[in-house]
């Protein structure tokens, strides 16, 4: 593969790069923003990102693991163990042994839980909206095919 003046550009090894060149600046500054607008929405609601990703990855699994959550919200273990008893505390999730293996504990949403998906999907569409209402299909389709790629790379 042929690497050209972008790609040298960006790669922190070159004399000519610098955080403009960088694609991971520019990722990390969307990142930020995105979750300090996104903060701002849901503080009304009791609500904040890593609860959002918890909420919504039990939307899509129903019940899992706490292990398995950490590593699709790439949050590391003991964060996500003291975010998880939280949110039970907060009635939003419910935990329980595993009976396949009493090492494990698997999570699941509550009635509230998934109310609580309904109320931040709505707060997340705002953000959506105001984020993607100038950019066509392909290029939602080719961005998201390019973070999946660089995803995969570093993973």
């Amino acid at each position: 593969m042929r690497r050209g003046k972008i790609w040298r550009q960006a790669n922190p090894t070159n004399p000519a790069f610098t955080p403009e060149t960088s694609p991971f600046f520019h990722l990390s500054r969307l990142t930020g923003l995105y979750h300090l607008r996104m903060d701002a929405h849901l503080k009304p609601i009791g609500m904040d990102v890593p609860r959002w990703r918890v909420l919504n990855i039990l939307y899509e699994h129903e019940c899992a693991p706490i292990s398995t959550i950490a590593d699709l919200a790439v949050i590391r273990m003991p964060t996500m163990t003291k975010l998880i008893y939280r949110m039970e505390g907060e009635g939003l999730v419910s935990t329980r042994v595993s009976a396949k293996d009493g090492r494990v504990t698997e999570v699941s949403l509550t009635e509230k839980g998934h109310a609580g998906v309904d109320q931040v999907r709505v707060k997340a569409g705002l953000i959506f909206e105001r984020a993607f209402h100038d950019i066509e299909d392909g290029e939602i389709e080719a961005f998201m095919k390019i973070m999946k790629k660089i995803y995969d790379n570093i993973y």
